[in-house]
């Protein structure tokens, strides 16, 4: 049951915020309109977009970017002071320019089509193809087509703030027959949308991070922002990219923030890192509030150009947005929502008829967690870390079990004097010198979260009346790569035809590895039918009628034989993903779901055949049983100089125990070859192979040791990464005895 956090905006366009029009093919009449609509764009003067031709420099590149803008106006359209419906309604408004030009096929072959959006009766687009003679063709739109989800749409295509949605099929795309290499590709587009924010006193649009290095180079880009007297405008720009600057704008009552960068080359180190923490880039956010003085919210003066918080801003705001939590909607019922708070009030009647009063204190805290999960195992999406945090809190206050709250930000972001939105701030609670994380539907007590491990973070307590509040720093846990481990023991033989690989394989993960393979294994398992168990709760069977039980068997047993149906498909494909080919599947068995801290290793056994790990030579057979790990990295000629320093991260062990039977009849060669052994500060890479009473027994290690280091590192990184990869395409060779 994959879970997805449903962005803010998401939520408000599904909920009818704003009106989409769905439909397969474009309405021809509308194409008129669309033109018309964006013919006002292509008279604005912009000199970055009069040219066609990119600097000798990138000649060798697939495609550059000649000119990137967008524009965006935020408008509550009320400050006229007269009372009209209008004011129920916060509009904005996107126009961008786009140009590239295409300079190999890959690239041409990429933008032969056009994404765009079509909405709003202002809505508008229009595309031209420039050849290389300086011709001028408009891409015409009479064929264009609905996109179904917006995952589909290309980055340049994406509206800033409409991307969330997709399922509307609010985007449109349509081919372009005749692109070339050496076409300049240019085109236009505005939309207009529309919020409703009656009653409404913050909204937060989604954060935006825009890393200045895009997949090509970019000679200019532009982001402009208007906000209104109503809305407020914050960004931070981070590891050398440009700022923000506010400049007038033509309405007296606007606000105006631009932001250009230009003459931007593509990054070369896309391997161990995290792009936010090295890349140049610049967050920033629009939020609409009604009041000036919204309690909590993270947002400057009207008309500031906030770039940052101070850390006593930070924690007094973020424990004003956490004492807010009981008053938010916590899941849906009926029509309607029911609060955080009335959610924890019937939480706390169920966990009193369990007799969770007369729980041990360890034993109480622990299934307080899990009562949680079990919420969180029927919803489509997670709770925030802030919800996660003040529910547990509340209910471990019945007790007077005392929980420090904790905040932090994720170190894939940034660190804590980086922290600009609401949601970068990361929640968590220490109970007794034990700390609590946000559940998944699969987590349990205690376990460590990836993006947090050793950050810096504070402790802190309720603001007094006075205003002064006790702030504590504190640094989070860190792990080892013996805390995070995949073991997996293959016992492998050949098939009768001497074709495929017959391969049993128990895989056992620990720590962080289990966190980050546990989702995959127990899709189309029904773990939460049961779960209920997992903090000792009832059966939902136990007040149904007879009639009742028999609906919810029925249920339970469609349930079963859909998933028994969809599993053998799902493994598969991931198998046939990890190996680059076709998998014959044969079984998969859990044998362990490591969903209670008691057994937390997660454990299970997959059976299949793999028909291209064995090669023919005459009477001789070639097989690639350290082909068995899958594929592995491969750092390319252009990635080996490093600008950057290095992010594995999480510290972790791999071991592969490989059994090979040799077939009756046959000898074994080229087992010394496979004999390999890296070990360094970064990582290690070692293979043992042997062969005792025709077994072949392979030993492999792969270890991030550190997951953190300096860049003058990275001839240790790949040294055995390196090694990891190369042994791959190596092959034992079967010699008959005769």
């Amino acid at each position: 049951m994959k879970k997805l956090i449903i962005p803010f905006l998401t939520f408000l366009f599904i909920t009818g915020g704003i009106s989409v029009t769905a439909q397969d093919v474009i309405d021809e009449d509308f194409l008129e309109k669309l033109e018309e609509n964006a013919k006002p764009l292509w008279a604005e003067k912009n000199t970055a977009f009069s040219i066609n031709e990119a600097p000798a420099k990138w000649n060798n590149e697939s495609a550059v970017v000649i000119g990137y803008k967008r524009s965006i106006t935020f408008d509550k359209q009320s400050r006229g002071g007269f009372l009209t419906a209008r004011q129920n309604n916060l509009f904005f408004f996107e126009k961008v320019h786009f140009k590239i030009k295409l300079q190999d096929k890959n690239a041409a072959d990429e933008f032969t089509q056009v994404y765009f959006r079509y909405s709003d009766k202002a809505d508008g687009f229009s595309a031209h193809l420039i050849k290389p003679g300086g011709e001028v063709q408009t891409v015409d739109l009479k064929d264009a087509v609905g996109v179904e989800s917006v995952n589909e749409v290309p980055e340049f295509f994406k509206s800033f703030f409409d991307q969330a949605v997709g399922q509307e099929r609010r985007y449109y795309k349509v081919a372009i027959p005749n692109m070339e290499v050496g076409d300049v590709l240019e085109y236009v587009t505005n939309t207009k949308s529309k919020l409703n924010v009656t009653g409404e006193g913050l909204v937060q649009f989604d954060p935006q991070y825009e890393i200045c290095s895009k997949k090509y180079p970019l000679m200019y880009n532009e982001i402009v922002i208007e906000t209104d007297n109503k809305s407020f405008f914050k960004s931070l720009s981070s590891n050398g990219a440009p700022e923000f600057k506010k400049e007038n704008a033509d309405d007296p009552e606007f606000y105006r923030y631009v932001f250009v960068d230009k003459d931007r080359a593509t990054e070369k180190d896309v391997n161990f890192l995290n792009d936010l923490r090295v890349y140049p880039v610049v967050k920033f956010q629009v939020v609409y509030a009604s009041s000036e003085k919204v309690k909590g919210a993270l947002i400057g003066e009207e008309g500031e150009l906030k770039t940052g918080f101070t850390k006593e801003e930070l924690c007094r705001k973020a424990w004003e947005n956490y004492a807010r939590t009981g008053d938010e909607a916590f899941e849906r019922a009926g029509y309607g929502y029911i609060t955080v708070s009335q959610s924890l009030s019937n939480a706390r009647s169920e966990l009193k008829k369990i007799g969770a009063k007369d729980w041990p204190e360890d034993k109480y805290i622990s299934n307080c967690y899990y009562f949680i999960r079990n919420k969180v195992v029927y919803r489509d999406y997670y709770l925030s870390d802030k919800t996660f945090a003040y529910y547990l809190a509340s209910l471990l206050s019945e007790r007077d079990i005392k929980a420090d709250l904790i905040i932090s930000i994720s170190n894939r972001v940034g660190t804590l004097d980086q922290v600009l939105f609401d949601n970068e701030i990361r929640y968590a609670l220490r109970v007794k010198d034990k700390l609590y994380f946000n559940c998944t539907d699969h987590s349990n007590p205690g376990d460590l979260v990836s993006s947090l491990l050793g950050n810096e973070a504070y402790i802190i307590g309720e603001p007094t009346k006075k205003g002064q509040q006790d702030i504590q720093s504190f640094k989070m846990p860190d792990a080892t790569f013996k805390d995070n481990t995949s073991v997996l023991t293959l016992r492998v033989g050949i098939d009768a035809t001497m074709n495929n690989l017959l391969v049993s394989r128990t895989s056992v993960y620990t720590g962080i590895s289990k966190a980050n393979s546990i989702s995959n294994a127990m899709r189309y398992t029904p773990y939460m039918i049961d779960d209920y168990k997992s903090y000792g709760g009832n059966s939902p069977m136990d007040k149904m009628s007879d009639k009742q039980s028999d609906e919810y068997y029925k249920s339970v047993k469609a349930l079963k034989d859909q998933f028994a149906e969809l599993k053998p498909e799902f493994v598969k494909q991931e198998l046939q993903k990890e190996y680059g080919q076709k998998v014959v599947y044969r079984d998969f068995k859990l044998q362990n779901d490591g969903r209670n801290f008691k057994k937390p290793d997660l454990n299970y056994v997959e059976n299949f055949e793999l028909p291209g790990m064995i090669k023919k030579a005459g009477k001789k057979f070639l097989v690639n049983l350290t082909g068995l790990t899958g594929s592995q990295l491969q750092i390319k000629p252009k990635e080996r100089e490093r600008k950057f320093d290095i992010n594995m991260d999480y510290p972790r062990s791999i071991s592969w125990d490989i059994s090979f039977q040799v077939p009756a009849g046959y000898t074994v060669d080229g087992l010394k070859e496979l004999n390999k052994n890296i070990d360094n500060e970064a990582g290690k890479y070692s293979c043992e192979a042997t062969e005792n009473n025709g077994v072949v027994q392979i030993k492999i290690q792969k270890i991030y040791k550190q997951y953190k280091m300096s860049k003058d590192k990275w001839k240790d990184v790949l040294a055995f990464v390196d090694a990891a990869y190369n042994n791959t395409f190596k092959y034992i060779l079967l010699k008959p005895k005769s």
